[in-house]
């Protein structure tokens, strides 16, 4: 996507915490900001952001204005809003609906925020870190909070960090349960994928039936694994193909519900 920037172009980018996005103006922090709102909290603005704002993209007084901000501990809205105002990337009524969006984030009651933290960890790769952030949700005082389907819901997601890490025991505990709690068919699809992919056919096979597939039904779940396994075999020797692989797994991760 092509950003038109009115300021200094960096020489140097700013590497987005998580995501490891680059930015390399005003412009594009104010583009980032504004597609990745629900992921944006008090953590984003650090003392590494206000160096770059004054060195890297030559807006000394921005910069300075944010560290006074953050020094301060001012909220969130206050932040987000110093920096979108500080060119005119976005229009006023963009703005003021980013106001809101943060407004009705920050309005959420508190399990709702650490979920929503643990889904911006998941999707950003941080698949430890949002492991041991679900179970604080599965676990913890938050629990009684969410209603069975949310409560599967998280299921699900830790099950895509399980996965990621390798852990698919764990991520076929999670799916089905998942699938017991939100009856979601994502939940139950993902749950069979994992014992096909262990080569537990036979576990497959009576799970399609229990959870009362026809044979037509088992047969198009097994076609999909199949078409996505011979896609990697076809791929695996091209470190291009590789690389953008990897990349639809991690995009993959964005099935966060």
């Amino acid at each position: 996507m092509f950003i038109r920037c009115y300021g200094k172009v960096a020489d140097e980018p700013y590497t987005m915490p998580y995501t490891g996005a680059k930015v390399y103006s005003l412009e594009e922090l104010c583009h980032y900001i504004g597609n990745n709102i629900y992921t944006i909290t008090e953590e984003f603005f650090t003392k590494s952001l206000v160096h770059w704002l004054k060195e890297q993209a030559d807006h000394p007084k921005l910069a300075d204005k944010l560290d006074t901000m953050i020094t301060n501990q001012n909220k969130l809205k206050d932040l987000v809003v110093t920096i979108l105002c500080a060119c005119d990337y976005y229009k006023e009524h963009e703005i003021r609906e980013l106001i809101r969006v943060i407004d009705e984030i920050v309005s959420l009651p508190l399990h709702e925020k650490r979920k929503i933290r643990a889904d911006n960890y998941m999707r950003a790769g941080l698949y430890a870190r949002s492991v041991v952030a679900y179970r604080k949700l599965l676990n913890g005082a938050y629990a009684v909070n969410f209603t069975p389907e949310a409560y599967g819901n998280i299921l699900h997601n830790q099950g895509i960090a399980h996965f990621f890490t390798a852990s698919f025991a764990d991520a076929e505990r999670d799916f089905k349960e998942a699938y017991a709690r939100n009856h979601r068919a994502e939940s139950l699809n993902h749950y069979l994928y994992l014992l096909l992919m262990q080569g537990r056919v036979e576990d497959f096979e009576k799970e399609c039936i229990a959870h009362g597939m026809n044979n037509a039904q088992l047969e198009a779940v097994r076609n999909r694994f199949n078409e996505a396994k011979a896609h990697v075999q076809k791929h695996s020797i091209d470190e291009e193909e590789i690389e953008k692989y990897k990349e639809d797994l991690r995009k993959a991760a964005e099935s966060a519900i």
